[in-house]
Order: structure tokens, then C-alpha cells, then sequence
């Protein structure tokens, strides 16, 4: 009959002495060993992943903004209209009076662009004279109802009102020789208009804030429009016949941040150009209607 301390079960590990005797001494000490070698490898380890994890990368680690932990925004300062955007119109000659011609081709879409110099903006009411040489630039403005004859929207005549209502959102106003294209219900400019003998009307708006208006007339037609472009004015029109979407994304591309109507089609319109020679865009049609009226640049 064996002795119950000499079997060996199979979880077990002896080692047996000179003697032939088993002994635990021996198998305890390699057991620390093993487990002090393990202990080492796994500090190793650790610190290993530790530093890979700090390894500088010239760059500190991303912030991930948490909702109820928002990181702070810092604004950065912003540019001036005229730095993000460059002018297209040329500004070398500070005297002359002219209408400067630009051609652009904005998503096969030609366009003729007029930028005035050097001249002061206002409204008439009738129709301008081609001849009086004072006259740089002139285009049809605000609508006329075919019902009645009378302008449709907002109108000031050097600070007179001679229409009311809101037609159309977007306005043109013209107070002390500054134009401001814009688009809104209700605008403060129109009684500034009134008590400074300023201009303003009213016309669909295309542009507003760099974004497209959508219109409901869906026709197309020869478009034009006056537009503001990081505070550089101008008058935009097309060669061909275009649906406002069209014509208005073509302004968009075009970089314009505010764009308004104006009688379009083939509206009489004419400028001078730098030599100081009169250039007829469109000739003036046959229909006659009261309360005709036009945006125009005159020399003081």
C-alpha cells in the first residue's frame, strides 16, 4: 500500500532530492523566479506602451468636443470684403467719368458686367436724354403694373414716396451717392430715403447674402440685375435669354453677395465708355407707360 504523500496528481509538480526524496524547497524557489520574471516582463510592457503612447509627435493631441463640455471657439479676425474678395473693375483713374465694360463667361452663361466711375448714382422718373453727355450709365429700375400704370413696390424720388407695398423683397436704396443693394421685408432705408432726399425701389431679389433666390416666374428672358460685390456695385446682365434660377446661380458663381433685379428683357438701357463715347445697349422699345423710370450715374 502506497503512501498517500508520494503520489503525484496531475496538477502537481515535485522534485525528487538526492535521496530519492521529494522535496518542495527546490520547486518553490523556481516558482518565484518564474513569477518574478513575469512580474518584470509585464513593468516592461507597461512602460513600453506608456512612452509609445507619449512619443511627442509635434502636435498635441486631438480635443474632441463633448456636448456638455464645449470647446471654446476662438474667432479669428475677419477680413474686409474688398481683401477676400479682389475687385473687377479697374480703379487706376480716379477722375474720369466712364462706364466700364467687363465680359465673363459663368457657367456657359455670357455675361455683360458695367461697373460706373466716378460718378454719382440717383433715380429719374421719365426717360433719360442719350444725349446729355453728364449721363454715364442708365437702365431701366423698378416695374411698372400693367393694370394701372402705376410703379410696383417702394419708391422714392429724392426723398419723395410716389408708391408703397411690398411687391418684392428686395430693395435698392441711394442715399448720399452710396448704393446699398439688399433684400428684406421691411427696411429702415426707405424712411432714411425720405428724410435725406435719397432714392429707393423695390424689385425681385436674386442674391441674398451669397445665397440663391428662388423666383416664381419660371420664363426666361434677357436678365439684369444690380449687385453688390464685397461693396464693389455694379450691373449685371446676360446675352441670352435665361430662367432666373440660371441667371441667379450665375451670380452666386460669380461671387456676388447681393443681387436685385432690374427691368429686364430688352429694357432701354445705354453708358459712356472711357474715351467718352456713347454705347447703346438695348434701344428704347415702342410701348410707352407712365411712370417709366431708370437707375442711372450722372457727373455732378
Amino acid at each position: 500500500m502506497s503512501n498517500k504523500t508520494d503520489e503525484i496528481r496531475d496538477d502537481e509538480i515535485r522534485i525528487i532530492g538526492k535521496n530519492g526524496k521529494q522535496t518542495d524547497q527546490g520547486g518553490r524557489k523556481w516558482l518565484w523566479i518564474s513569477l518574478g520574471a513575469v512580474a518584470v516582463v509585464a513593468v516592461v510592457l507597461v512602460l513600453v506602451l506608456s512612452l509609445s503612447g507619449r512619443k511627442s509627435t509635434g502636435k498635441e493631441a486631438e480635443v474632441v468636443p463633448e456636448l456638455f463640455d464645449p470647446v471654446p471657439v476662438v474667432e479669428q479676425p475677419s477680413e474686409s470684403e474688398s481683401e477676400k474678395k479682389a475687385w473687377l473693375g479697374d480703379y487706376s483713374d480716379e477722375t474720369t467719368p466712364y462706364t466700364e465694360h467687363i465680359q465673363r463667361t459663368i457657367n456657359d452663361i455670357n455675361l455683360d458686367i458695367y461697373i460706373p466711375h466716378n460718378a454719382r448714382p440717383s433715380l429719374l422718373l421719365g426717360v433719360p436724354d442719350p444725349s446729355d453727355s453728364r449721363i454715364i450709365f442708365a437702365n431701366q429700375a423698378a416695374d411698372v403694373r400693367a393694370d394701372n400704370g402705376k410703379i410696383n413696390g417702394a419708391y422714392v424720388l429724392a426723398g419723395k414716396p410716389l408708391a408703397w407695398g411690398l411687391s418684392k423683397k428686395g430693395y435698392v436704396a441711394v442715399i448720399d451717392g452710396e448704393v446699398t443693394v439688399g433684400v428684406a421685408d421691411n427696411s429702415p432705408l426707405f424712411e432714411k430715403a425720405t428724410e435725406t432726399g435719397g432714392y429707393f425701389f423695390r424689385q425681385y431679389a436674386l442674391v441674398d447674402n451669397g445665397v440663391l433666390v428662388e423666383n416664381a416666374p419660371k420664363n426666361k428672358a434677357v436678365r439684369k440685375a444690380i449687385c453688390d460685390r464685397a461693396g464693389e456695385i455694379m450691373v449685371v446682365m446676360s446675352e441670352s435669354k435665361e430662367s432666373f434660377h440660371d441667371f441667379a446661380q450665375a451670380l452666386v458663381d460669380l461671387q456676388v453677395d447681393n443681387a436685385v433685379y432690374l427691368v429686364a428683357s430688352i429694357s432701354h438701357g445705354f453708358y459712356r465708355d472711357r474715351d467718352g463715347e456713347f454705347q447703346m445697349i438695348y434701344e428704347r422699345g415702342q410701348i410707352r407707360y407712365p411712370n417709366e423710370n431708370y437707375i442711372l450715374w450722372t457727373v455732378e
